[in-house]
């Protein structure tokens, strides 16, 4: 091969630009401190640092929401507190008004306190944080926690919570809403009515005098019907009307306690009943106005012997035997080789109330129950025959009562004991012993809120625990994944610094090469 003097210039100029860039290249990662400066020299590696830079980026965000949930559970955590003070300082006015020896008039002087401590209570539930978001709101930040309207305070948050996340799998609830916090007091329990004949019961139908010996019997007897039956002598005379009213469990049974008895009565008078229940009365607005006839049960036949009963019910000893036997069926059967009738007369679960054979046709066959007699007609065209008998008791002659202990908060059950501590109740028997009933009723829900509020503050304790714990394994992921991403991406200068002489070496010998090269000529050795 012919090698020329242009291409001994050309192939030496190649070889050291190649060497000068690789040399500025070298230089280049020895100036940044980079294994590589381009994606393109490394893909796999520039791919594995913006994962890791993602990661230590994730981290960063997560010491972020740790150290913001540290701040709110702390102020959290100051703000139960002083609560909690507020409470107790409640509590020593209220043990101190129950005094018997106080007038009127101090009592007035300490419900002034009483309502600043509410106020001062209130306030606190209106705390906000460091954004400016209420810190009891659930997740309503920007609606403030409790609204006054008059002398009551209405929470207007939600009953969600926060959760912050604060590492990759962990979340952390960062606060509590105020309707767990705060609505948490119970308040006095009473009855619930509901359906059509509501109007039996008022709003001050129940007088509730032990607290513990109420809640036990309807934890026992779950929600209370209360049955109205209406009888009358089926002529439309007014004086012959009779209601009974009866108190049934959630079961269907006749509601009965050993210290009163059954809860069952028949009621001619003209005044409201009361019901004596354990812990409370009960009192009905009784009788029912006429203009409900529907409250009166009927009985009604169907079948071929339809027109044996009439359907006015007159006795309730019958609605009871009734509701216990369920539909009645009356079978009359003929015997054709005897020219007779045979009856039976079964209940809903086929026990025989009633049989009788060989009687004649057309004969009359009188049948006793408990509180009503009642004829059956054999007949007389040798046909047998089949009625049933059903009470009807119209759903308008019952009533729901549902046992209720509303929730409530502790600003407005403070708020109705400084109301009763205004009214003046020296001299009055009832209304002062109706006043301590209100201070007992009181201290409870303050114990009931302070236990709520240390329930509280023992969570926030191991929710910091947490927020720390979770802080240091980030730390240690932090740690990891920067040493990683040191691994892929940052230079090792021992080795860089090597190979930096060797191709500065390379570069110098292509120089000093060249040097000697250049002047080589074959017109040189012509001369």
């Amino acid at each position: 091969m012919r090698i020329s003097t242009g291409q001994i210039f050309l192939s030496s100029s190649n070889n050291m630009m190649d060497n000068q860039s690789s040399l500025l290249d070298i230089q280049d990662k020895l100036s940044s401190g980079k294994q590589f400066t381009r994606l393109a020299e490394d893909p796999v590696g520039a791919s594995q640092v913006v994962s890791l830079k993602r990661e230590l980026a994730q981290l960063e965000m997560f010491d972020t929401n740790i150290d913001a949930s540290r701040r709110r559970l702390e102020l959290e955590e100051t703000t139960l507190d002083d609560l909690n003070t507020a409470q107790d300082r409640m509590r020593e006015l209220i043990v101190y008004a129950a005094n018997g020896v106080l007038s009127d008039q101090d009592r007035m002087t300490i419900s002034y306190e009483l309502e600043e401590l509410v106020e001062y209570s209130a306030g606190l539930m209106n705390t906000r944080d460091a954004k400016g978001e209420y810190l009891f709101s659930g997740s309503q930040g920007n609606i403030e926690t409790y609204a006054q309207v008059g002398n009551r305070y209405t929470y207007q948050g939600d009953a969600s919570n926060r959760d912050i996340q604060v590492s990759s799998a962990l979340y952390v609830q960062s606060t509590d809403n105020g309707r767990d916090l705060f609505e948490s007091v119970t308040d006095e329990p009473t009855l619930k009515a509901t359906g059509v004949l509501r109007g039996l019961v008022d709003d001050e139908a129940v007088n509730v005098t032990d607290v513990e010996a109420f809640n036990e019997f309807m934890r026992e007897q779950g929600d209370i019907t209360l049955g109205v039956d209406r009888f009358d002598d089926g002529l439309g005379n007014p004086n012959s009307v009779t209601y009974r009213y009866t108190l049934r469990n959630s079961a269907g049974e006749v509601v009965e306690t050993p210290e009163h008895g059954v809860f069952q009565d028949v009621y001619t008078g003209v005044e409201p009943v009361e019901i004596s229940i354990p812990g409370a009365t009960l009192t009905l607005d009784l009788p029912i106005d006429p203009a409900f006839p529907a409250t009166s049960p009927t009985l009604s036949a169907t079948g071929d012997a339809a027109a044996t009963l009439g359907n006015v019910v007159t006795e309730p000893e019958f609605v009871d035997l009734m509701r216990n036997l369920g539909d009645l069926q009356l079978d009359v059967q003929y015997n054709s080789g005897t020219d007779t009738y045979d009856y039976t007369l079964v209940d809903s679960a086929s026990n025989v109330i009633a049989s009788n054979t060989g009687l004649a046709a057309g004969a009359i066959e009188s049948i006793d129950l408990v509180g009503v007699n009642f004829d059956i007609t054999i007949p007389s065209d040798g046909l047998s025959q089949q009625a049933s008998f059903q009470l009807d008791t119209p759903a308008d002659a019952e009533l729901k009562l549902q046992y209720e202990q509303p929730p409530t908060n502790i600003l407005n059950a403070i708020m109705e004991t400084v109301e009763m501590m205004r009214e003046p109740v020296d001299g009055t028997t009832d209304a002062l012993a109706e006043l301590k009933d209100r201070f007992a009723l009181s201290l409870d829900q303050i114990t009931q809120s302070q236990e709520r509020l240390a329930e509280a503050t023992s969570t926030l304790g191991a929710r910091m625990n947490k927020l720390d714990k979770a802080q240091l394994s980030n730390t240690d992921f932090k740690l990891m994944t920067e040493s990683t991403l040191s691994a892929v991406q940052d230079l090792d200068y021992a080795a860089a610094s090597t190979e930096l002489a060797k191709r500065k070496l390379s570069l110098e010998a292509a120089y000093a090469s060249f040097a000697q090269i250049k002047d080589l000529s074959l017109f040189n050795y012509i001369r």
